[in-house]
């Protein structure tokens, strides 16, 4: 079978892609033949080709890649955009004027168009964009969808819902996310939850201090930095949070993404950009505590990585997937605005034993409800009978 990504490779940055690799690499190591198709990209905001075309091998498994199209972004296609993130009515037509504007590959289409009897089935991860548009519609009776699927303007578009209800089946994430997919494009939605397996790990907190010059109480925030993540408004009510208080804590943020840092507080905000699986790993060893501001999540990998190093956590309130992570778990606090955000930074930094307590009861929900054996089995459960609704085995 063939994975569809619009990016994939070690390097790259984003929750979709990362769950992807990691659940390839997980079916290659229990013997299924899985290949990637992909395209040559790397920044998911240009969208030019980085890698070049042609056929890799990346950690053991198959990668073809194919170049993508130049973005068209004309002032009609910004305008529509606009009027998209507004939520205003865009015509059907207009929709599809869109979608086929966004991010595209020709050559990847054809090669679907030409290959397609050489695969049992295509999974294309996340919904949002041209490549699984295209190919879902090139592929419908072998096409599945991880769709990755939170609150958001896109998810509204009568031609996301044309791409779900063409598909052969979906695979949620979770509970919250299959939730939201069947109240928009209905309740027959073929699919159920997969997830994503976690297994744990060893880490050295001491090392990532070291590496990077880190002392005392750290904050850590990992991901892309970008509005839409809500990494500005986290920098923003850290600052105030330190102006206010006088702590000694600092914030540690990981990932990719260009974010001002005010001069005032560089020696409390330290960024250290893209790191590898090792460090990233450590640094969860390391922190006091993650805070993952985003309000619009399909699964959160890096909350339910970051409790398997018995990492409490801080969330938006408002995120309906890591609010259910936090519920169900108990393995941390959300906030909803400045107030409350520096009211749970102070209870957790003034008690230590209830952090403990939290990243315990968050590394005992991972453990007992993400095995890669459980998102195996329904994994296959999806691909032999793609029309038995359900929720799985996880939370």
């Amino acid at each position: 079978m063939a994975f569809v990504p619009c990016r994939y490779g070690t390097e790259v940055v984003g929750g979709a892609e990362t769950l992807t690799r990691l659940l390839v690499e997980e079916l290659d190591a229990r013997g299924w033949p899985v290949e990637i198709l992909t395209t040559c990209a790397l920044d998911p905001y240009s969208w030019t080709n980085h890698f070049p075309e042609g056929v890799e091998t990346i950690h053991g498994i198959t990668v073809r890649r194919f170049p993508t199209e130049s973005r068209k972004y004309t002032r009609k296609v910004f305008k529509t955009e606009q009027r998209i993130l507004a939520g205003k009515r865009v015509s059907p037509a207009k929709q599809d004027f869109w979608i086929r504007n966004v991010v595209t590959s020709n050559a990847l289409r054809e090669y679907l168009t030409w290959h397609k009897e050489d695969y049992r089935a295509f999974v294309f991860a996340p919904y949002l964009f041209g490549t699984t548009y295209q190919g879902v519609h090139t592929v419908p009776d072998r096409a599945f969808i991880i769709p990755c699927l939170h609150e958001e303007p896109y998810a509204h578009l009568q031609v996301f819902k044309e791409l779900m209800r063409a598909a052969k089946g979906l695979m949620f994430n979770s509970v919250p996310e299959m939730e939201l997919a069947r109240r928009l494009y209905g309740d027959d939605l073929p699919g159920r939850v997969v997830g994503m397996g976690f297994s744990p790990y060893v880490a050295n907190g001491d090392r990532f201090r070291y590496k990077y010059s880190i002392e005392g109480d750290f904050v850590l925030y990992c991901g892309r930095r970008e509005i839409a993540k809500n990494t500005p408004m986290l920098l923003r009510y850290f600052c105030n949070f330190l102006e206010n208080t006088g702590r000694e804590v600092s914030l540690v943020l990981t990932g990719a993404g260009r974010i001002e840092i005010p001069f005032s507080f560089r020696n409390r905000v330290i960024d250290v950009g893209f790191v590898d699986e090792r460090d990233l790993r450590d640094a969860y060893s390391a922190a006091t505590l993650i805070c993952h501001p985003s309000t619009k999540e399909s699964f959160s990998i890096m909350i339910l990585e970051a409790w398997l190093a018995g990492l409490p956590c801080l969330i938006h309130r408002d995120c309906a997937v890591t609010r259910h992570h936090v519920e169900a778990s108990g393995g941390g606090l959300w906030f909803y605005d400045y107030p409350t955000f520096h009211e749970a930074m102070e209870f957790m930094l003034d008690h230590p034993e209830v952090r403990r307590e939290m990243g315990e009861r968050g590394r005992d929900y991972v453990l007992g409800s993400y095995s890669w054996d459980e998102v195996v089995k329904n994994f296959a459960a999806v691909l032999e009978d793609p029309l038995t609704l359900g929720t799985g085995g996880v939370a």
